[in-house]
């Protein structure tokens, strides 16, 4: 297993080429992690606490609100990232972007590598939730932000598309 605390650097990296795939002139995209937490001390099952515990960790002043829904099974975490660049928010749909079956298969390539990337660094994710975040920073069009957690480590996925 690679370092988990490289594990937010390694994806910002990771996640250069679907940024450049899926921006157009009026549409930036961003897909980052928070910084990575012990679960030990939060506790792996205080999804509310694991996700505070994430925003302390980081230097933005963002504040968590709620767990909006457990994501069942876990591992379909997989599937919202691709679901999301490949056809859901990250993917401009209204935009000057052509959204050919090569540029949507090339996204849904460059989401599962990333999430691979994320379970090589952390472990398989064994809970997952979509949560809700106030965020610092530019507005958004769509965001998603899901809380990700192995049996040692927690994250959040910051998935971003705005103007």
């Amino acid at each position: 297993m690679l370092n988990p605390l490289d594990a937010p650097a390694a994806v910002e990296a990771a996640a250069e080429p679907l940024g450049d795939l899926l921006d157009d002139l009026n549409h930036g995209v961003v897909v980052d992690l928070y910084p990575v937490v012990g679960v030990a001390a939060s506790g792996r099952d205080d999804l509310a606490k694991l996700a505070q515990a994430v925003l302390d960790a980081g230097c933005r002043k963002d504040r968590f609100l709620s767990v909006l829904s457990v994501v069942e099974p876990a591992r379909s975490w997989r599937e919202v990232l691709r679901r999301d660049a490949t056809g859901g928010g990250l993917m401009p749909w209204y935009r000057t972007i052509d959204r050919t079956p090569e540029r949507i298969r090339r996204a849904g390539e460059l989401a599962d590598g990333i999430a691979d990337l994320i379970e090589s660094h952390l472990g398989p994710v064994r809970t997952a939730a979509e949560v809700a975040v106030i965020f610092e920073g530019l507005g958004a069009l769509w965001t998603r932000q899901l809380l990700l957690v192995s049996d040692e480590w927690a994250t959040i996925l910051h998935l971003w598309a705005g103007d």
